[in-house]
C-alpha cells in the first residue's frame, strides 16, 4: 500500500534562480556594460547632445535589477510577505550604533566650571572626546541646561576639527526626557548663532585671530616672543598657548581663547530651550524623523523616500539614533533578502 504523499510547499515563482551570489556579482558588471554601451552610443549614434541624467539613472535601476528579482523570489518563496519588519529593526538598531556622544552640559561637566578657567581642563577633555565622534547629542533638558555661548564653543570646536559632523539636539517636552529636535551642521550652527549675536561674533574673530597669530610665529621659528604675545592680547598667558609639562603649542588653542573670550556672557547668558533654538535656527535645523510606532510599510516607504543627508529615528518622540542617508537604502535592501542570501 502505497503510504500517503506530503503535501508540498508552496512557493512562488523563482523570479531569479540562480542564487544570491550571482546576482550580487552581476549587479556591479550590469553597471559596467551599460555604461560602456551608453557611452559608445553617444559617439556613435551622435547621442552627445542628449542629456545623460535620466539615461544614467535607468542604467543603475537596470543594473540593479537581478538584485530585485532576488528580493521578489524570496518574497514569493515566503507566500508573497516581505520582511518589512525585518528591514525596519534593521535600520532601527544601524541607527541605535550611531546615536553619539552626549556632550555634557554648557561643556563643561560642572555647571560651575567655566572653559577659560584653569580648572576648566574637563571641558577641554569633553572638545577632545569630539575628535572620535561622528554624531554628538546636545540635551536642552527643560531649557537650563545650555547657554548660547558655550554652544557657541562647542561648534566651533566641532567646525575647526571636522568632527563630528552632525549635532543632534533632544529637550524635555511634556515632562518626557530625551524627545527629538532636530539636527544640524555644526558649522551651519555656528554662523547662525554669530548672525543673531555681534558680540559672539567679535568674540568668535577676536579669538581666531589670536590663534592664527600664535600659530603663524610657531611656524615661522622659535615660539612666540613676548611681545608678539603682547601685541595679540596675550601677554602672561604663555601658560595657557604652551601648557606645562611639555611646553608645546595648545592643539585646542582656538577654543581655549574662544573659551576666554565668551567668558564674560558667564554672568548674564542667554539661555537656550526649544522655542529659542527654533528662532536661531530654524533654516538650519532638520526635524524630520522616523517614528518608529508607524506601520511599517510607511516607515520603510518613507526613510526610503528622505533624501536627506541624515536620518533621525524616535520612539515616541524619543531620539534613539541617526544614520546617512545613503546607507538606508543598502541597509533596507540587506535586511529584505531572503535567509539564505548570504549561501
Amino acid at each position: 500500500m502505497d503510504s500517503p504523499r506530503k503535501p508540498r510547499a508552496k512557493t512562488g515563482p523563482a523570479f531569479w534562480p540562480f542564487g544570491a551570489r550571482a546576482a550580487v556579482l552581476l549587479a556591479p558588471l550590469l553597471l559596467v556594460v551599460l555604461v560602456v554601451v551608453w557611452a559608445a552610443a553617444r559617439t556613435v549614434l551622435g547621442l552627445a547632445s542628449v542629456p545623460a541624467g535620466w539615461v544614467l539613472l535607468g542604467i543603475v535601476g537596470l543594473s540593479l535589477l537581478p538584485v530585485l528579482l532576488l528580493v521578489l523570489s524570496g518574497a514569493a518563496a515566503g507566500g508573497g510577505t516581505v520582511g518589512l519588519g525585518a528591514a525596519k529593526t534593521a535600520l532601527g538598531a544601524a541607527a541605535a550604533a550611531r546615536r553619539g556622544l552626549v556632550v555634557p552640559r554648557n561643556v563643561a561637566p560642572q555647571a560651575a566650571v567655566s572653559p577659560a578657567d584653569a580648572g576648566g581642563a574637563g571641558a577641554v577633555a569633553s572638545l577632545r572626546s569630539l575628535r572620535g565622534a561622528e554624531v554628538v547629542v546636545v540635551d536642552l533638558e527643560d531649557g537650563h541646561a545650555w547657554w548660547q555661548h558655550r554652544l557657541l564653543l562647542l561648534c566651533a570646536a566641532a567646525a575647526r576639527l571636522g568632527r563630528p559632523p552632525v549635532v543632534v539636539f533632544t529637550a524635555q517636552r511634556q515632562g518626557r526626557p530625551g524627545q527629538f529636535i532636530g539636527w544640524a551642521r555644526p558649522s551651519d550652527l555656528l554662523e547662525r548663532l554669530q548672525e543673531a549675536d555681534p558680540a559672539l561674533r567679535k568674540a568668535y574673530l577676536e579669538a581666531s585671530g589670536q590663534a592664527a597669530g600664535v600659530r603663524l610665529a610657531e611656524a615661522s621659528g622659535p615660539a612666540p616672543s613676548a611681545r608678539l604675545m603682547k601685541e595679540l592680547g596675550l601677554e602672561g598667558m604663555r601658560g595657557l598657548t604652551h601648557p606645562p609639562p611639555r611646553d608645546a603649542l595648545n592643539p585646542f588653542l582656538e577654543e581655549q581663547l574662544l573659551a576666554r573670550a565668551v567668558s564674560g556672557f558667564d554672568a548674564l547668558p542667554h539661555e537656550l530651550d526649544v522655542p529659542q533654538l527654533e528662532q536661531l535656527f530654524t533654516p538650519v535645523l532638520h526635524t524630520t524623523a522616523l517614528e518608529h510606532s508607524a506601520d511599517d510599510a510607511a516607515w520603510l516607504r518613507a526613510a526610503l523616500r528622505d533624501e536627506g543627508e541624515y536620518i533621525a529615528f524616535t520612539d515616541s518622540g524619543r531620539y534613539t539614533g541617526i544614520v546617512p542617508g545613503a546607507a538606508v537604502p543598502r541597509a533596507a535592501l540587506l535586511a529584505l533578502l531572503p535567509p539564505d542570501a548570504g549561501a
